[in-house]
């Protein structure tokens, strides 16, 4: 941990929320399921019922809500680790569900090559050959099954809607094990979401797995945010990472020791930016836990490694 922070209290049924500028919402058109098949200075950071962290491009006008909601324990409260995995010995199936409203490109279908793509962006950031110091994990994805779901009243899915749920219901495949990827249209501006293993019981299991805009996707249209590393951001929620600008200088942090502290997410590429400057090391404007554009993040640090094995063994294993 940030040896100059305090502790502060997180979620612990934690969605984590990754927005472009806002637009107006989609409304929900009924439908059928057709097929399934084979400003730097704005801080962003707030818990919310739920725990929703916002993240936004600079200038979005985004609601903050009541940041004194939602507190709860950190995930690794008295569970923390006492040995590693070795590299790449968790093997996670994956299912990845491409929700689109219509039956072309534009209405968010995706080839097996796009899917794959993706895939391999997830499996570069996981086993350390994303970029110069990234960090091996335990962890590797292995694609089990990818369904089609052509439905316009389930494409926006923002987080606590009724398409979420409805969608999810119908989709996921596995136990906490198993990783789920809804790849849809979102709305608002949404880049992707996710959310951290429950404590003390899971009451809505559906609710489990990650979303991401099908813009993000490796070649897509959300402009910076194009290189596939939306996805790997918001595994790494779901393996109990929070962002690396959590808490600011002077508080907990992200709970990582090895990721400097840093006072707000970096838009852009900011390298060399210093928020935190009585602390030690720049701002982390690599990491894939930052809000930086997606040709400047990929790495994860051995300790963010370290913390998701850990959460893993805690909460999913």
């Amino acid at each position: 941990m940030h040896s100059a922070r305090l502790l502060r209290t997180v979620p612990v049924l934690a969605l984590s929320a990754a927005l472009l500028p806002l637009t107006a919402a989609s409304p929900a058109v009924s439908s059928t399921l057709a097929s399934v098949g084979g400003a730097a200075a704005q801080v962003c950071e707030v818990a919310t019922p739920g725990g929703l962290e916002v993240r936004t491009k600079p200038g979005a006008k985004a609601v903050e809500p009541d940041a004194a909601q939602g507190a709860g324990t950190d995930l690794l409260q008295g569970k923390e680790p006492t040995a590693l995995s070795p590299a790449g010995s968790i093997r996670v199936p994956t299912y990845v569900h491409v929700i689109a409203k219509g039956p072309t490109a534009a209405d968010g279908q995706l080839t097996d090559a796009q899917v794959a793509a993706q895939m391999k962006v997830l499996s570069k950031s996981f086993n350390g050959t994303s970029g110069p110091g990234a960090a091996d994990t335990a962890f590797r994805f292995t694609l089990a099954g990818t369904t089609r779901t052509t439905n316009p009243a389930w494409y926006d899915m923002l987080p606590g809607s009724s398409a979420e749920r409805q969608a999810k219901q119908a989709l996921r495949r596995g136990d906490d094990r198993t990783l789920n990827i809804y790849i849809s249209g979102l709305s608002q501006g949404l880049l992707g979401y996710a959310y951290f293993p429950q404590q003390g019981g899971n009451s809505n299991p559906w609710q489990d797995g990650v979303v991401v805009l099908n813009e993000s996707i490796p070649g897509g249209a959300a402009t910076n945010y194009d290189g596939g590393d939306t996805l790997p951001h918001e595994v790494g929620h779901w393996l109990g990472l929070y962002h690396t600008f959590q808490n600011g200088c002077s508080t907990a942090g992200d709970r990582v020791s090895d990721t400097p502290a840093e006072a707000v997410p970096a838009f852009g590429c900011p390298k060399g930016q210093d928020s935190c400057a009585k602390d030690p090391g720049v701002d982390p404007v690599e990491n894939l836990m930052d809000y930086s554009y997606d040709d400047c993040m990929y790495a994860f640090t051995p300790g963010q490694a370290a913390r998701m094995d850990a959460v893993w063994k805690a909460w999913r294993a």
